[in-house]
């Protein structure tokens, strides 16, 4: 194999590597938002169900 062609191997599962980094960051970032959207709405119901003063 070439040494251009090993370098691009390696240049593309870098890229890859990044993409998949990148990729579960953001996953990260709505699970994250998904969760604390979750504990409002939970507390919200909470909130609504206790009687009036």
């Amino acid at each position: 194999m070439a040494p251009q062609q090993i370098q691009a191997l390696a240049d593309a599962s870098e890229a890859d590597a990044a993409a998949r980094y990148l990729r579960r960051q953001r996953f990260l970032e709505v699970v994250a938002d998904a969760v604390r959207r979750a504990d409002a709405l939970t507390r919200l119901e909470s909130a609504l169900r206790q009687p009036v003063r």
